[in-house]
């Protein structure tokens, strides 16, 4: 397979904080939601916690050095807002600002960019207590701890992600309840807390602006994206429908400075919609460098009244299925790719895109996970494809760097590029590390 990118292009892989660094109380790090939500039992698959998670905390230099190895152009990485602010709003934690400072160099040293996501769900429980992202107050929580992350890493750091997700942590949060704060069903506390959020956002696009930081900013937000089951105008409408309700309340407001008309009608004639002005929405729509999108698999769907909501019914493809029970469709992500296309004037980052499969350590001790390579070839060739079309993708960051608690799911799903054996920390390249790293190297020939 002829996989053709610029040689400027930018391979990469990405973690989160929570989810790799353990060190849970280390050097005055508080308390995050997501300790806590942990901490009662039955909230996460057989009670696993990130109170260790894969001790990058303290095996940082270890993981780069396997970043090096792999000859990975860029690291994204999460800043955990309790290292920072251990109570969300008071005072620095010197510590906390010299590990990350200490990663950075390391990558740097390495000749490894670093992408830094500055909010990867992990809100302080001492902000939670006070309402968290339903209390107006968490944009100026919020932009404090920008600020903090601005001055401490702006030399050095040329690209910021405000948020990781929106749609995930208040959709999660506040309607499934499957994660933190764990409230199900309260679908206008979750319309009001992605408001907070991408007012956040916002905020501290404007005061990256106003400090003049060298560098780029933009977000991070999940698209699975629906697509229509067949060409027929009924289903075309429905799909488009549905992606109002669900990545598009979050992506319009961003990127066209609106949010979705049906889904906002359906909204405010239910009662459910907060205060939107008009100031609120060029807070919201301030102009950022690039758009970060994470993709693992599209959903197709058909026409159907009887769903008051999206009027949709989901279509099962006959396609394989991750060991999470996703399909693999790139030819769906093809079709995101184009409608991005068609609607971005900015660049665009693919900064998540993985699987998850049940490897094993062989007996010769590798990780032959070669449907792992598969999959990366069947969505890289899509977006090769596009780029070749004039879609204007500058980088690729495959999740995960390693394999990590994948937060509600526990350990369980293994993700990564390397196999973190958790009882010996480990590590392990995978195939699909090779095979990645094969690829930068032929990348960079060009």
């Amino acid at each position: 397979m002829n996989l053709k990118f610029p040689k400027n292009f930018i391979f990469g892989a990405a973690t989160a904080a929570y989810q790799i660094e353990g060190g849970r109380r280390a050097d005055g790090k508080g308390e995050s939601i997501w300790d806590t939500f942990c901490d009662i039992k039955g909230n996460i698959d057989r009670n696993e916690t990130g109170e260790v998670a894969c001790d990058h905390y303290h095996r940082f230099r270890e993981d780069v050095a396997k970043m090096k190895e792999m000859h990975l152009d860029s690291y994204r990485f999460s800043v955990a807002w309790t290292r920072i602010i251990p109570d969300g709003d008071g005072k620095v934690n010197p510590k906390g600002v010299a590990f990350y400072d200490a990663l950075i160099d390391e990558l740097l040293s390495a000749g490894i960019e670093p992408m830094l996501t500055m909010f990867h769900w992990d809100l302080p429980q001492a902000l939670q207590d006070k309402g968290g992202w339903l209390n107006p107050e968490s944009v100026k929580w919020y932009t404090h701890y920008a600020e903090v992350l601005f001055d401490a890493f702006g030399g050095k750091v040329k690209k910021f992600i405000t948020f990781n997700e929106p749609f995930v942590f208040t959709d999660f949060g506040y309607v499934t309840g499957t994660f933190p704060p764990g409230i199900k069903g309260n679908y206008r506390n979750k319309l009001i807390a992605a408001h907070n959020v991408l007012k956040s956002h916002g905020s501290a696009v404007r005061l990256f602006r106003k400090k003049k930081i060298n560098g780029e900013i933009g977000i991070t937000l999940d698209y699975a994206y629906n697509c229509p089951a067949t060409k027929q105008d009924k289903d075309v409408k429905a799909a488009a429908r549905a992606n109002e309700f669900w990545a598009g309340w979050y992506f319009e407001p961003v990127v066209l400075g609106r949010y979705p008309e049906h889904a906002k009608k359906w909204f405010a004639e239910r009662g459910l919609l907060p205060e939107i002005t008009d100031d609120d929405m060029q807070l919201i729509a301030e102009p950022i460098d690039f758009l970060g999108i994470n993709h693992y698999f599209v959903n197709y769907l058909e026409a159907d009244e009887t769903n008051d909501r999206e009027g949709t019914r989901t279509v099962y493809p006959n396609v394989h299925h991750t060991d999470m029970d996703w399909p693999v469709t790139e030819d769906g992500f093809y079709e995101l790719l184009k409608y991005l296309q068609s609607v971005l004037k900015v660049p665009l980052y693919i900064t998540e895109n993985g699987v998850s499969l049940n490897d094993i350590v062989t007996l010769d001790g590798t990780v032959e996970d070669y449907d792992r390579i598969d999959y990366m070839k069947r969505y890289l060739s899509k977006l090769s494809q596009a780029i070749e079309e004039g879609l204007d993708c500058r980088g690729y960051y495959y999740w995960s760097l390693m394999d990590n608690m994948e937060w509600a799911a526990g350990y369980k799903p293994r993700f990564g590029l390397i196999y973190v054996d958790y009882p010996t920390q480990r590590r392990i390249i995978k195939r699909s590390g090779e095979w990645y790293r094969s690829l930068i190297d032929e990348k960079n020939k060009v």
